[in-house]
């Protein structure tokens, strides 16, 4: 599974994940994520993201249509949330002329699987619709994890610039994030900071707003960081 992987910077053409050992690099990067879990504020900012209109919040979750084997114009329409844009060939590709192709790809993936918890044979099938969805002229690493995290938001983050940045260690963010996530104890501090607004919202999608927050140059995250009287980042 890509950001699982040494080489590749993403999904795709990599060593599954449970024959990739974890090392140092690896174990450091999940450190240096669980320090932001503590931070002064950060449940208030996350509390403003699920509250405030101008967040995406559980809209990328709950919009339209979201069925588990195909991707839908739904699912294209609640990416936009997250400041992606699609090309109209993009458009034309993922809901006509792949469409089966890629929906029997995600009907082969499980729905109710985690990340910490996913084997070599899940790593295996993520790639090949990961794989596919890169082929496709016009999407690139944010829209697609973000379009796997819709469809699976229990077993796929997100891995843009922000969350790539956070995590520190090019070409295995996915790696780092599973790692983190192999903790209980980590795991219970990302619930503990899920507000009730979004109680539906998977740990996963949970971590990547704690991300945003915490690592995001744009002014929204800085204005977030200041009303929740975060320390400037």
């Amino acid at each position: 599974m890509g950001a699982i992987a040494a080489q590749p910077a993403f999904p795709g053409h990599t060593v599954a994940m449970h024959s990739l050992p974890t090392d140092d690099a690896i174990r450091a990067a999940a450190r240096r994520l669980r320090v932001d879990l503590a931070a002064d504020g950060l449940g208030v900012a996350v509390a403003t993201y699920y509250s405030d209109p101008a967040f995406a919040g559980m809209t990328f979750t709950e919009l339209g249509c979201n069925p588990p084997a195909a991707i839908t114009a739904d699912d294209l329409l609640a990416v936009t949330l997250l400041d992606i844009t699609w090309r109209p060939q993009v458009v034309r590709i993922l809901l006509g002329s792949q469409l089966r192709e890629l929906s029997q790809m995600l009907a082969a993936i499980p729905e109710d699987l985690d990340l910490w918890d996913a084997d070599d044979e899940v790593s295996t099938r993520i790639d090949l619709l990961w794989d596919a969805l890169m082929a496709i002229d016009g999407i690139g690493t944010a829209s697609a994890t973000k379009l796997l995290a819709r469809k699976r938001p229990r077993l796929c983050p997100i891995s843009d610039s922000v969350v790539i940045k956070a995590v520190g260690v090019p070409g295995r963010t996915w790696a780092v994030l599973r790692c983190l996530l192999q903790d209980p104890a980590v795991r219970a501090q990302v619930a503990a900071l899920r507000p009730a607004a979004a109680a539906e919202a998977s740990l996963l999608r949970i971590l990547d707003v704690i991300l945003w927050i915490s690592h995001s140059d744009s002014a929204a995250a800085h204005k977030v960081r200041e009303e929740a009287g975060m320390a400037a980042s």
